[in-house]
């Protein structure tokens, strides 16, 4: 099942349209994080663009942002 969530695209840490490539760069980043968080993978629909967050620090109940729809999550430092 999908889920939609909002972020601000000057938040993201990795763009790319091929979903392989960000995703080797997400798990690049999930090797090299020393803190712990969650690092998420999100599609744009209406590009096709993916991009590369991290959620450690989003704010609940946010509106603010552009709508994309969530591939994949890490935890990282776990």
């Amino acid at each position: 099942m999908e889920e939609t969530i909002f972020f601000n695209l000057g938040n993201a840490i990795a763009a790319s349209k091929d979903e392989k490539e960000l995703m080797r760069m997400a798990q690049i980043e999930y090797d090299n994080r020393k803190l712990k968080g969650q690092l998420i993978v999100v599609e744009d629909p209406e590009n096709g663009e993916h991009l590369l967050f991290d959620i450690s620090d989003v704010k609940e109940g946010s509106d603010d942002g552009t709508a994309f729809i969530v591939k994949k999550a890490f935890d990282v430092g776990d």
